[in-house]
């Protein structure tokens, strides 16, 4: 029996759609090489080529690869009317809606919104997932969340999204960083101290990576790395490097002077808050009033 996972089909079928492994892994927010691996990983359970690569080209099926392709489409229908009944028996049995939420835009710029949801409509369960912005673009696209919230300034392929809100970004330092008491920090001047933020192969890293380069900085040394605010805040705090965080979610820390602004010369660094939806399935009514009553609550730039 081959044991392929709903995931390596759904990656065969954007290789197929995009006409590149690049392509495809963006499309998935993932590295190239994963999606070399999951393509690979499908060829060894199978005992044949699915594609023949030519490099620089676009990659062709082979006859192995057009019947894996048939199939994998057929696969990922069949998987799309489970879901599709899922959601009906969820609806037909309740009022719920499931939210899949970065844990930075959750734990400082939604969470009074979504208590105020929770308090104006108890008709509706309102079902709170958080995560990483991977976590919430593929609970989202698989049918785990109805709605999905993220930080970010770059389209995500393949669901539905909307900005209703913009944040602003600020680097902080420890007191004792030398440019800590600086005004109107220069980019190049900033480049040559140590950073730490989250890791640059993530989403959000690679959010955080293009908004310093459009602010100038463009090389930046990483000194160390994390997925949790409390860790990177320990690291700048000692001294180990710069960080580029949500201004709301150092508010208090910078209140308290544990931690500096760094007076960046130039714009405004900022994120838009953005909310997805599905484009495979409909929007069931309490997901639908919960998205209005976010996008009510924040005013969409421009």
């Amino acid at each position: 029996m081959f044991n392929i996972t709903l995931r390596r089909m759904e990656v065969l079928v954007a290789v197929v759609e995009e006409g590149s492994f690049a392509a495809a892994a963006d499309r998935f927010g993932i590295a190239q090489p994963s999606v070399s691996a999951h393509i690979m990983a499908i060829e060894k359970e199978i005992g044949g080529q699915i594609f023949v690569r030519r490099r620089g080209r676009k990659p062709l099926l082979t006859e192995i690869g057009q019947s894996v392709l048939q199939h994998a489409r057929e696969f990922l229908a069949e998987a799309d009317d489970m879901r599709a009944d899922v959601v009906k028996i969820r609806g037909e049995t309740g009022q719920q809606v499931i939210l899949s939420c970065q844990r930075s835009l959750a734990n400082f710029v939604l969470r009074k919104d979504l208590t105020g949801f929770a308090i104006a409509r108890p008709d509706i369960q309102l079902v709170l997932r958080i995560g990483k912005q991977e976590d919430v673009f593929s609970e989202v696209r698989d049918g785990v969340a109805d709605v999905g919230c993220f930080l970010g300034n770059e389209d995500l392929r393949g669901v539905r999204a909307e900005t209703i809100g913009r944040e602003k970004l600020v680097l902080i330092a420890s007191p004792n960083h030398p440019l800590a008491h600086r005004k109107r920090v220069k980019p190049q001047d900033v480049a040559r101290y140590d950073f730490v933020g989250p890791p640059p192969s993530s989403l959000f890293g690679r959010g955080v990576s293009k908004l310093l380069a459009n602010a100038g900085i463009s090389h930046v040394k990483v000194a160390a790395q994390a997925t949790e605010y409390q860790f990177l805040r320990e690291f700048v705090v000692a001294g180990v490097g710069i960080a580029c965080s949500l201004e709301r979610s150092v508010a208090a820390d910078l209140e308290r002077g544990e931690l500096v602004k760094v007076d960046l010369a130039g714009d405004e660094l900022s994120f838009d808050v953005r909310q997805i939806a599905s484009i495979r399935r409909p929007l069931s009514k309490p997901a639908s009033d919960l998205m209005d009553f976010l996008r009510s609550r924040h005013q969409a730039p421009g």
